[in-house]
């Protein structure tokens, strides 16, 4: 029986366990970091900047991370806060930086958050108040209101699938030229289908990959 060390795909299972505990552990301190220090501005009345770091602690999440909640609960009331106060601007960027942040923490099995749908209704709502622009004068708010919140729910680019298929494809593309160099020549330089006819459908289909990611990411 050979010894663990000895055994290269239990080192490899080891070695990714590790590396996966190392990324979570770095994000969970990273928000939870953000998050007090949003707090310490928040408490000193630095508004401003107590947003700028919740909307960093959401943006550094993880699955059943409490740190992110928590950063998008102290958002909404910030939010109401500053509306109650009646600084509609203040309370602007608060309900932006919480829609901003948890769109750029998506994934690609992200679906709608509620947060974020509730972040950006109230942005629309806020917005349709203004109405220094000409163009909006014969709109009423709800018909604002309306249009902000459709523009809102377009989708961001890139798309996180496509985006996915892109990355993937490009890593076999890449992979397979690599592999083709190595198999798909004899020692003398001459070209050898049997070695080179995997790599080279490997390359195929990962420039597909590739070309259709950023077509459409």
């Amino acid at each position: 029986m050979r010894p663990v060390w000895e055994r290269s795909g239990i080192l490899a299972g080891f070695a990714i366990l590790a590396l996966l505990a190392l990324l979570v552990g770095r994000v969970a301190s990273e928000s939870h970091r953000e998050l007090a220090t949003a707090s310490g501005h928040r408490e000193e009345g630095r508004t401003a900047r107590a947003i700028e770091h919740y909307r960093r602690a959401i943006r550094w999440a993880f699955p059943l991370s409490p740190y992110s909640a928590e950063a998008i609960s102290e958002l909404e009331s910030l939010a109401g806060e500053l509306e109650a106060e009646g600084d509609l601007n203040g309370a602007l960027l608060a309900w932006r930086s919480l829609s901003g942040g948890v769109a750029a923490g998506r994934t690609l099995y992200s679906g709608p958050h509620p947060a974020r749908e509730n972040a950006n209704d109230q942005i629309a709502r806020l917005m349709a108040l203004d109405r220094s622009a000409a163009i909006d004068a014969s709109l009423s708010a709800e018909q604002l209101a309306a249009d902000h919140r459709r523009l809102l729910s377009d989708e961001i680019s890139p798309a996180p699938f496509w985006g996915a298929l892109l990355l993937l494809g490009m890593a076999v593309w890449i992979g397979a030229l690599v592999q083709l160099a190595r198999s798909g020549f004899d020692s003398a330089g001459r070209f050898q289908w049997v070695g080179a006819r995997g790599p080279l459908w490997g390359a195929l289909v990962g420039f597909a990959s590739f070309a259709l990611g950023l077509l459409f990411a």
